[in-house]
């Protein structure tokens, strides 16, 4: 009985691991294959060069504005992670923007929301920021893809504690905050949601 469960159990992580391993990457294969391994650095270097090159970058939005000329969404751009998710906690070489010829709503894409997105390099512009010039490469959109919350996993446990009257058994839940505590254990594990985005 025992072999059996053993069994199950393994052959459940590996499904489990293979759909894990299949998530979707959300560019097209056509524009994965097109695409050019291109920095903003490069660009910005040689805007005239690059024009028309297909690349795929993501990052954290800055602002999403709209003009008779269409919606430009300001990035502020992340490295990308195997599965095409930009790296929320990573050093960004700088700033981009993604625009459309159609509205681009600013309520759907925030401030501080992730995205990925795919299309060729029209040029680079020229704009105000804070009291320079800042030079951005443009890229028109070909696929976009807006990047939702993730739930992750908070914990609670039983924990051993030190106290005015001696050692002491506590649990409960963990939120944020601080607190001195005194040599121990815990362990545990509990549902709840960060401030990431998949």
């Amino acid at each position: 009985m025992k072999t059996r469960t053993t069994i199950r159990i393994l052959l459940l992580g590996t499904v489990l691991g293979l759909l894990s391993g299949c998530a979707s990457y959300p560019i097209s294969k056509g524009l994965r294959q097109e695409a050019k391994p291109l920095t903003l650095a490069q660009v910005n270097a040689h805007p005239h060069g690059y024009t028309d090159a297909t690349v795929i970058w993501g990052g954290q939005i800055v602002t999403t504005v709209n003009s008779t000329n269409g919606g430009s969404i300001y990035v502020l751009k992340l490295p990308l992670n195997s599965d095409g998710r930009p790296s929320r906690y990573s050093i960004s070489p700088g700033r981009f923007i993604a625009h459309r010829n159609g509205f681009i709503d600013p309520e759907i894409f925030r401030k501080g929301q992730l995205i990925t997105v795919a299309g060729a390099i029209t040029g680079v512009k020229t704009q105000p920021l804070q009291k320079s010039q800042y030079t951005y490469p443009v890229i028109g959109i070909e696929e976009l893809h807006l990047w939702n919350r993730r739930p992750v996993t908070y914990y609670y446990s039983p924990a051993w504690y030190w106290g005015a009257y001696g050692p002491g058994l506590s649990w409960g839940w963990y939120g944020p905050g601080w607190a001195w505590y005194g040599p121990g254990w815990a362990w545990g594990w509990g549902p709840g949601w960060d401030r990431d985005w998949d």
